[in-house]
């Protein structure tokens, strides 16, 4: 049964990370840049806040464990964007190089802080 609502966690993750990432820069229409900042901002705080939220709805949220899940999850992001900068530009694909650092700053810290 935890796998299950692991799936769905990181699912509803995703999803949320792409609306406030990706929905909320379309919506503003920002760019010249600053797309950069709106999209891995909204990404790291969708796959964060979900995963807070599910741990807290499970009676599971530890305050330090989840800050520093939210730092990892900010330095992942925000790598996700050097990225972009650092590689040729080859289309959609490069939008999720935030989302993508975001989950693993997310869950390298919760690996992190089991150690």
């Amino acid at each position: 049964m935890n796998i299950i609502i692991a799936i769905i966690v990181i699912i509803f993750q995703f999803i949320v990370a792409q609306f406030l990432g990706f929905g909320v820069a379309m919506a503003t229409g920002v760019g010249n840049g600053w797309e950069l900042v709106v999209l891995p901002l909204g990404n790291a705080l969708g796959v964060w806040g979900v995963g807070a939220l599910a741990a807290w709805l499970r009676g599971q949220l530890v305050a330090r464990a989840y800050g520093q899940r939210l730092i990892g999850t900010l330095i992942g992001s925000a790598a996700g964007v050097g990225l972009i900068l650092l590689t040729p530009p080859f289309g959609f694909a490069q939008l999720l190089f935030p989302l993508g650092g975001a989950f693993l700053g997310y869950y390298l810290a919760a690996y992190r802080s089991l150690r």
